[in-house]
């Protein structure tokens, strides 16, 4: 589950850097399509003058939120594979301030990228209760199709794919 939740910021990440290529090359396409409509064509100009305002105020705001989820990133790697639980610890090692830590873990948490940990503003705890036992309606493997054996707890086990069913 660790390793899913990491591509998914992944994924972010490089979502977030697309656009903000796309929109940086908005603006210097813009002002040359400005010129040339102005000279040619209105309607390219219409859009030259569009892509410049969207390039010219949209460029910073996406390079920070990028800059951000790489802040992000290197937050939830903190956690998930260093295994750091304090907010001092997490500041400490990424030099910055423990509330900025504290935001970043609360963020992480929140967009799912921080999993099986409890957070209670200050700490990180392991989550150690057990994944909820699926219910069956019939005696057949509702993953796989396999035909479950008995358990003496008086559940249901699948022998092919290993999960545990609770009797209905």
């Amino acid at each position: 589950m660790e390793k899913k939740k990491k591509v998914d910021i992944n994924k972010d990440i490089r979502k977030k850097l697309i656009w903000a290529i796309v929109i940086s090359c908005m603006f210097i396409v813009g002002i040359p399509l400005i010129i040339v409509g102005a000279m040619h064509n209105m309607a390219v100009m219409g859009i030259g003058i569009a892509m410049t305002v969207i390039g010219f105020y949209g460029t910073p705001l996406i390079w920070i939120s990028y800059g951000n989820m790489r802040t992000l990133k290197h937050v939830v790697d903190a956690v998930m594979e260093d295994h750091l639980t304090s907010m001092s610890e997490i500041a400490s090692q990424l030099q910055m301030r423990e509330r900025q830590a504290r935001d970043y873990v609360a963020t992480g948490i929140r967009k799912k990228y921080i999993t099986g940990y409890i957070f209670d503003g200050a700490n990180l705890k392991s989550n150690q209760k057990e994944e909820p036992k699926k219910k069956i309606v019939k005696n057949i493997c509702p993953n796989c199709g396999a035909t479950l054996e008995a358990l003496d707890s008086g559940g249901y086990h699948c022998p092919y794919c290993n999960t545990i069913f609770e009797k209905e």
